[in-house]
């Protein structure tokens, strides 16, 4: 079996390394010259090398998994002195779609293999036995790639990905990656629960009860979402709640938003996303955002709610 070189120790990659450990898969871990994190690759009992050493460039399949900005220069520093034929895997599509790995390094294989799970819930759903799925894509590929997906496969299921591997294109994955996060998952989720909050709360609710509701609920919503699917979640509701989401779908969701929510999908297609991010401080707008919470009473609440026995 070939073994896999994971790049990174972050969550991702943990959830990857452990994940593979415990169902008996080749791996290695991957670490920058110094990195604090060999002990603790070392205390987990994984294999371990130094990225540019000689033994770094000994395997033929190479997973990224550290942040997508970082890809770069990492391909800059190290891209043509892999061997002709080695696999890069990329667990999102964005870095090769923005940077166009496979026309400076066309003697690399380039193949996305991205799970559908942030790292945390990828170790979770392991151990509990749930599911979760990842899309694929070969397109960079020339000639016989049975022998590739077999082994995809393989690692897949090494890692817990029983909701199946479906074919995508690099392209495909990045845009709806990105649409996701902007139009729902990081925006409109926890920016409506803020919003939602404020407004219980100035009602006179207390806070316990409107987290409770706002905040914490949101999960268990969304499990039952996931696991019945949209119409035997409607069927699941309770009458006052299925009033209710009527209400809300025929106030809130206006013409006005589904053009706004649009948008955001046509300016990820046309670039100008890309261009916004080149353009941004990426630290100094997560400073901002982390002050707008800090102190915000959704998040005192938050804490003392988690602070209990």
């Amino acid at each position: 079996m070939m073994r896999l070189t994971i790049i990174g120790f972050g969550n991702q990659a943990k959830a990857w390394s452990q994940n593979l450990k415990d169902s008996d898969f080749p791996f290695r871990v991957a670490l920058q010259p110094g990195s604090a994190s060999f002990d603790k690759v070392i205390e987990l009992g994984m294999e371990t090398v130094e990225i540019g050493s000689k033994e770094f460039f000994e395997d033929q399949a190479y997973v990224l998994l550290t942040p997508d900005h970082t890809h770069h220069t990492f391909m800059t520093d190290y891209g043509q002195i892999f061997q002709a034929g080695t696999l890069i895997l990329y667990n999102h599509g964005f870095s090769l779609t923005k940077n166009k790995f496979q026309e400076h390094y066309p003697h690399l294989k380039h193949v996305l293999f991205a799970v559908k799970a942030i790292g945390s819930e990828i170790r979770q759903q392991y151990l509990s036995k749930g599911k979760f799925g990842a899309v694929y894509s070969l397109e960079f590929i020339s000639g016989e790639t049975i022998h590739i997906e077999k082994w995809m496969k393989t690692m897949a299921t090494a890692l817990g990905v029983n909701l199946g591997m479906f074919k995508t294109t690099f392209e495909h994955e990045t845009q709806a990656d990105l649409y996701s996060e902007q139009g729902l998952l990081c925006s409109v989720i926890p920016y409506t629960a803020g919003e939602m909050f404020r407004h219980l709360v100035e009602a006179g609710i207390e806070p316990e009860l409107a987290y409770l509701e706002v905040w914490h609920e949101m999960k268990l919503i969304a499990i039952a979402m996931v696991d019945k699917g949209p119409e035997g979640f409607f069927d699941l509701i309770s009458p006052n709640a299925l009033v209710g989401s009527e209400k809300g779908f025929e106030r809130l969701i206006t013409p006005e938003y589904k053009s706004n929510l649009k948008s955001l999908l046509t300016e990820i297609q046309n670039n100008k996303f890309n261009e916004e991010l080149e353009n941004t401080n990426v630290e100094d707008l997560r400073k901002t955002i982390r002050a707008r919470w800090v102190d915000s009473p959704l998040m005192k609440t938050f804490k003392d709610m988690n602070s209990k026995e």
